[in-house]
């Protein structure tokens, strides 16, 4: 069952949107593209200037939990975190997907 996560943030003082999208376009590139269980990646923007959101679609839960240790250890990933601060994260199960 697919599985989507939620996690968001906001750019730390002094970080341009600019800077943040480069990273993010790095983090896709070079860690997102190459994680087994990824479905879909979309990168939102709050109402807040500096609100983000960043929601990804899994095939299972198991591939979250391997995505998020892997995440741990990835220099592109910290890139990416060095520019963020807080948020929230949380996971849901699709129980039904309408067109």
């Amino acid at each position: 069952m697919t599985h989507i996560a939620i996690a968001s943030c906001r750019l730390k003082a002094g970080v341009t949107e600019e800077a943040m999208l480069a990273a993010s376009d790095e983090f896709q590139a070079r860690f997102v593209k190459t994680q087994e269980g990824i479905i879909r990646r979309i990168l939102v923007k709050g109402s807040e200037p500096a609100d983000y959101a960043d929601i990804v679609f899994f095939t299972d839960l198991a591939a979250i939990d391997r995505v998020m240790e892997a995440e741990q250890t990835s220099e592109v990933c910290a890139a990416l975190f060095a520019l963020l601060e807080g948020g929230d994260h949380h996971v849901y199960e699709v129980v039904k997907t309408y067109d």
